[in-house]
Order: C-alpha cells, then structure tokens, then sequence
C-alpha cells in the first residue's frame, strides 16, 4: 500500500477519537460537575462533526466550512470551562473580552480573509489557540500553587495538559496548510502536503481527546457497570436454550416421569 495512502487512513481513524472521552462521559453525565459540563458538550460536538466531515468529502469535496465551525466550538467551550475554573474577579472580565474579540476575528476570517469554502481559518486558530494556551497556564499555575503535590488527582490538570498537547502545535499546522493551499502547486501535490502537515495536528488532538477521556474517569458512573452495556450483551437477557434429550425437552420427561411418595408408615 502507498504511504501517503496509509498517512491518510491513519488520519481519518484518529478523526475518530472524540468517540472515546464521549462515550466515558456518557456514562457519567448526570454525576459530571457544572465546571466541566461544556467540556462534554465540546466532545458531544467533535462527535457530531466527524460523520458531518466525511459526508462533506465525498458529496461537496469541501469540508473547509467545519474548520471555521470546529474552532468556535473549541474556543467558546473551551475559554467558557476556563471561566468556571479560574477564580471570580478580573480574570472572568478578560476571558469574556477575549471571546469577544475572538469571535469578531473568526467572523472576519470566515468573510474576508480566508472565506468560508476557500482556506483555513489560520487567524482564529491561531488566535484562538493563543487564547487557550494563555489560559491553560494560568490554571496550571494556579493549580500549583493550591494543591503542587495532588496534581494528579484532579480532573482539571489533566483538562489543562490537554488544551497545551494540541493548541501548542495547532498553529503552527493551521498556518502551513493556508500557506500551501495559498500557493500555486498542483491538485496532487497539495493534497499530499495537507495529509502530510495535518497528521501531528490530527495526532495531538487524539492525545487530547484520550486526556479528556481520563480526566471525565475521575466521575463516578451514572448506572451499575452491567447496566452501561448495550441491552444485547447483557447475559440476563439472553434466551436459555432447554435441556433436550432424545430430540424433546427434558421437561417433558420430568413431566411424564412421577415418583412414589413414600407412605407415612414406611417412614422411621
């Protein structure tokens, strides 16, 4: 098989690793904190989007639109989770102002910069990505310097290392890819170059996805662990087969066949 076949097939499967951490916090949903709540919608999200992006490659041979989508839902989620987290006071009014900000560059991006079919969104990414980064070392810092020796035990840390695994490198990706489509190369070789440049971003983000993952593991389960499974793997439920003997149940033997009783006066 080609490599650059094999490169792609890898990409599509890791595309696939929001179904990890969605499928831990469905189990666990109705025992998930308010602070982490919009981290189950981001991942419910990318869930949502991964069949929306393979049905856009194959029937409008453009899925650029989901970028400009994905990175909304990423920054408003993701910086709204960093609200609950941080303590109240002067950081809240920041992270509202970023968003704000935030979302008139990525209306900007979608419009006139790269357009919503034609490039990707290198500028809301990467101002976005900024953005997270920023807050994401804020919260590790605060963390620290709350509880330095338990970091481990909670769920936020991992949340944090999470966001600085993938927005650390997402820019970097985002602006190469515009920069390739911006060029003047042929069909093949730019697709190429995409899959490519796109793998440590598609990389990363599965990492993320496998830490958010770990980090909705610290939540109890909502149901018995027999309950979580499909109703068709549970063994109560499956049919038991009668005994047969000689091509008839053994009941209906135990139906024909009767026993003496022993008479009151035989007995010692």
């Amino acid at each position: 098989m080609d490599a650059w076949v094999v490169v792609h097939v890898m990409n599509r499967i890791l595309e696939a690793a929001p179904i990890v951490p969605f499928a831990s916090a469905c189990l666990r949903r109705q025992h998930i904190p308010y602070r982490f709540r919009l981290v189950f919608y981001y991942v419910a999200a990318k869930v949502v989007l991964f069949p929306m992006d393979t049905i856009s490659r194959i029937s409008i041979r453009n899925n650029i639109y989901l970028f400009h989508l994905s990175t909304v839902l990423m920054v408003v989620l993701l910086a709204g989770t960093y609200q609950r987290l941080l303590p109240a006071g002067r950081v809240q009014q920041i992270i509202r102002l970023c968003i704000g900000v935030f979302l008139v560059v990525a209306l900007l991006d979608a419009t006139f910069f790269n357009g919503l079919l034609t490039d990707v969104n290198s500028y809301a990414q990467a101002l976005g990505c900024t953005i997270l980064v920023t807050l994401a070392i804020i919260h590790v810092v605060y963390l620290t310097r709350s509880s330095p020796f338990e970091l481990e035990k909670q769920p936020e840390f991992f949340f944090s290392v999470g966001i600085l695994v993938y927005c650390s490198c997402s820019v970097v990706t985002y602006g190469a890819i515009n920069v390739i489509y911006s060029a003047d190369y042929d069909v093949a070789t730019t697709i190429r170059l995409d899959t490519l440049l796109s793998s440590p971003d598609t990389f990363l983000a599965a990492v993320q996805m496998g830490l958010f993952a770990w980090m909705f593991r610290f939540f109890p389960i909502s149901v018995p662990a027999r309950r979580a499974l499909p109703r068709w793997l549970h063994y109560s439920s499956w049919e038991q087969r009668p005994y047969r003997m000689l091509g008839q149940p053994l009941t209906a033997f135990r139906s024909a066949v009767s026993y003496p009783q022993p008479s009151p006066a035989a007995q010692p």
